[in-house]
């Protein structure tokens, strides 16, 4: 698949409409090429009354246009966000859209009103329609309630993060293209009668917004892994300095959208948490620090947690966190959890492979190299250590399995992420 049919794919379609519904506007991406020419939209979500009224008028759509490309010029010679006012000063944020492709996709994000200064924003918009030769009039021509009142480094917090989900999306496009060349070039296997073909385990999860685990800690009633999850995610921000503390809010952002878009896959119901997504933006604007971060995310997923603990799959995976935490750092048998669970081993491994992408044997994995890093974090135990009270005997074989889930070793995500540095 190329980048345009990606770009017009469901998988970014879904990304702009919960980047839209996050930011409280709409999202759009567009090509624009050298000579400053703009293309036909190619993935959007979300509308403006305003915008649309604008659009009606004799040159408003022209203008509209030329406002856009010129950010968006703008930022893709820059390659980071960038925020402008339109013609009508409206202020708005483009960031060029896939920059590992560098092919001049640009996504753009507004108009919103700078919650800096919310007075402004009738007076502007009458005087945009002033220079498009409209009539004057005392109030502006249709409601200008759904341009939302909003700080601007949270608007470019959220374009940096549908930024990182469209290359996320993107790359797992590329590794699914590339997996299915290998496949076609091998020979057809023989079937063997009589024995099930094995369902493939998908690819470990390395984003590091952990939704899909967080949703299934929270949906099988674990909130105290889920915060360990979220609290791990923002504590491995590696920005310096005073940008510091506006990559991790950007962060909580990106891990809580990514968990709830999981719980939206897993059919867990997520309407309550988008209703308090305002009042989280808010706390994560206000929290003074990686503490206040992970509690507002917390507060915001909570309800992710079933109110009524019925015999589920979700109470199933509840059961087999405990399990398996309490057998760590032994050897871990799949057999052995199910018949202390008083399940099938099946019924377990098609629920991880199902509901949330994992393997059994992933997910141990996954949750040895969680608890190697909080070590790695915290203490000065050798690399051989950690690896031995996390349940690896072989330091060489914990090395390469860090490597597989985290894309470093773990000295070096020592060196990265240790308290106190």
């Amino acid at each position: 698949m190329n980048a345009v049919a990606f770009l017009r794919s469901k998988a970014v379609r879904r990304v702009l409409e919960r980047a839209a519904r996050a930011a409280g506007m709409p999202a759009a991406i567009h090509h624009v090429d050298d000579e400053a020419h703009e293309g036909k939209k190619l993935a959007g979500s979300g509308g403006c009354a305003a915008c649309a009224y604008v659009a009606g008028q004799p040159g408003g759509a022209d203008a509209c246009q030329g406002s856009r490309v010129r950010n968006s010029l703008y930022a893709l010679n820059a390659g980071k966000p960038g925020t402008f006012l339109c013609h009508m000063g409206f202020a708005c944020v483009s960031a060029p859209a896939l920059p590992s492709v560098d092919q001049g996709f640009v996504l753009t994000m507004g108009p919103y009103c700078p919650a800096e200064a919310p007075e402004l924003l009738v007076d502007d918009a009458l005087r945009g329609l002033a220079k498009l030769g409209h009539a004057k009039m005392p109030f502006f021509p249709v409601p200008l309630t759904d341009i939302n009142h909003v700080r601007g480094e949270s608007v470019t917090a959220l374009a940096d993060w549908t930024v990182d989900a469209l290359e996320a999306a993107w790359r797992e496009e590329r590794a699914a293209d590339d997996a299915a060349n290998a496949e076609d070039e091998r020979p057809p296997e023989k079937p063997v009668r009589g024995r099930p073909r094995r369902l493939r385990s998908k690819s470990p999860d390395t984003s590091p917004y952990r939704g899909a685990e967080i949703a299934a800690a929270l949906a099988s009633g674990d909130q105290a892994l889920a915060r360990a999850l979220v609290k791990t995610s923002i504590a491995e921000v590696d920005t310096p300095g005073e940008l510091q503390l506006p990559a991790c809010r950007a962060r909580a952002v990106a891990l809580a959208s990514a968990a709830l878009e999981a719980a939206e896959r897993a059919r867990t119901g997520t309407a309550e948490s988008w209703e308090q997504f305002p009042a989280f933006l808010n706390a994560v604007r206000q929290a003074p620090a990686d503490t206040g971060l992970v509690n507002a995310a917390m507060a915001l997923l909570s309800p992710l947690v079933p109110r009524r603990r019925t015999e589920n799959a979700d109470n199933v995976l509840a059961e087999l966190d405990r399990a398996v935490m309490g057998r760590m750092p032994e050897a871990v048998q799949l057999g052995e959890i199910a018949q202390r669970l008083g399940k099938h081993p099946t019924a377990i491994t098609h629920h991880l492979q199902r509901k949330y992408g994992l393997s059994f044997s992933q997910y141990v994995a996954r949750l040895r190299i969680d608890k190697a890093k909080e070590l790695l974090r915290r203490t000065r135990l050798g690399v051989g250590e950690v690896a031995t009270r996390v349940g690896i005997a072989d330091p060489s074989n914990f090395t390469k399995q860090f490597r597989k889930y985290e894309g470093l070793s773990p000295l070096q995500y020592r060196e990265q992420y240790r308290t106190g540095k």
